[in-house]
């Protein structure tokens, strides 16, 4: 006998079993279902080899400081890490549009690990030198040309639109955890095993970023076969693409003058406090620690806040409060040392609040096949642009001290927002929602 059919209002339908839906990227593309987990594995290999990284530059600039003293030899080893950066980043721009970014970011890893392991053995052998030190910094420059726009142009692709300032603003987060306690570990090292340990350090850090990096999948969006030209070709169609977004040419101006302010003021922190404040190897690493917990700081409440919808005014707050800053500190006395250490930390709020934004209003201007070219390009003009301030302070910090250059860097800093301001393509860039063809 047959069960009777239930009325329709009574019947309850099986529900549909659905895909969860994939959310658009910033860059327009699909990203991927698992993206939270891909992201977690990738920064967790970044993280480390960002803090063996940086004990490794720290035990680096504290072989110049303690060796020669000079502020000319500690901005030319900085000089020595932008210049690679800035006569390859047009070529490697093009390579990582061209090909896989996940093998560009693996292979530059890679070569860091190679180089800082050959360095390690140099000074074990007892060839240890200013030169050999320049030639590490070099080194590792020169991979950092590749893995630098590769990373910046893959991590648009793996997140949602709406977590784009704050996966960038990670970046800095982490960079800026390592900056507590790579100085440490650095000094730790050099003091206690020598400068090679901070080396080998890092060849650990940069071998476990490769096998993170392996273990997970990034979007392709290189460019098709039949799209590629001559790479002089290609890098000619990065230097238009800029061009062609309306005000990101004046951007990448004002973005030079602000890095040639800048970088003088970094590469002569470690000797503000070593030759103006007298301290040594312990008070030289508070500073940095101090120092990155104030862009730790920051970092966490710019991921949180997520940067809001005016990103430009962000970036310019940014400017104008860290150029404060820096001014107070070239006023201070020698005996302020423990003000000096304050003020570094609220400086690192302040900072930490550029980077992330700046990345984010270029990144949602261009198409992401040609991503990298323009990530590199932007990498260029802060390389270039950093030799240059840097050679231009040098001499003039031997004759006049150090101190003045805070005072003249902090007014840069608050003239260069000033002037964003008073442009109109520059003040409105973040807010056009363009896709560059």
């Amino acid at each position: 006998m047959n069960k009777p059919e239930l009325p329709a209002q009574c019947r309850v339908e099986p529900k549909a079993q659905t895909e969860p839906e994939q959310e658009l990227s910033a860059l327009g593309t699909l990203v991927p279902m698992r993206w939270r987990s891909i992201v977690t594995i990738v920064w967790l290999g970044q993280a480390i080899a960002i803090v063996a990284s940086g004990a490794a530059a720290y035990a680096l600039i504290w072989y110049i400081t303690i060796t020669t003293e000079s502020p000319l030899m500690l901005m030319l080893g900085t000089v020595f890490f932008f210049l690679p950066m800035a006569i390859i980043g047009p070529f490697s721009g093009t390579i990582v549009d061209r090909y896989s970014r996940k093998a560009i970011m693996i292979i530059a890893d890679l070569g860091i690990a190679v180089s800082m392991l050959v360095m390690a053995f140099i000074i074990m052998a007892g060839m240890i030198s200013i030169p050999v030190v320049f030639i590490a910094i070099a080194a590792r420059s020169i991979c950092t040309a590749f893995h630098q726009p590769a990373m910046l142009a893959a991590m648009p692709l793996l997140v949602p639109s709406r977590h784009l300032v704050r996966i960038n603003t990670l970046d800095q987060a982490v960079q800026a955890a390592g900056n507590i306690v790579s100085p440490a570990i650095g000094i730790l090292f050099f003091e206690t095993i020598g400068l090679q340990a901070a080396l080998f350090a890092d060849v650990g850090g940069a071998t476990f970023a490769c096998l993170t990096l392996a273990a997970v999948t990034i979007p392709a969006a290189h460019m098709a076969k039949e799209q590629r030209q001559t790479v002089r070709a290609d890098m000619l169609a990065g230097l238009r693409i800029v061009r062609d977004v309306k005000g990101l040419t004046a951007l990448f101006v004002l973005l030079a003058i602000g890095t040639a302010a800048f970088m003088p003021l970094a590469a002569l922190y470690t000797l503000m406090t070593y030759s103006h404040f007298g301290g040594g190897g312990f008070e030289a690493a508070l500073v940095e620690a101090v120092f990155g917990s104030g862009f730790l700081l920051g970092s966490i409440i710019l991921t949180i806040w997520g940067g809001g919808k005016r990103l430009m005014y962000v970036v310019g707050a940014s400017l104008v409060l860290q150029g404060a800053t820096f001014l107070v500190i070239g006023f201070l006395p020698s005996s302020m040392f423990v003000t000096f250490v304050v003020i570094s930390g609220i400086s690192a709020v302040f900072g930490s609040f550029f980077n992330g934004p700046l990345n984010s209003i270029v990144q949602r201007c261009v198409s992401p096949e040609r991503l990298g070219r323009v990530m590199a390009l932007m990498g260029v003009v802060t390389s270039l642009a950093a030799p240059v301030g840097l050679l231009i302070a040098a001499p003039l910090a031997e004759v006049i001290g150090i101190t003045p250059w805070f005072i003249l860097g902090g007014a840069a800093l608050i003239s260069i927002a000033v002037i964003a301001a008073l442009m109109p393509t520059v003040r409105t860039l973040d807010i056009r929602n363009q896709q560059q063809p």
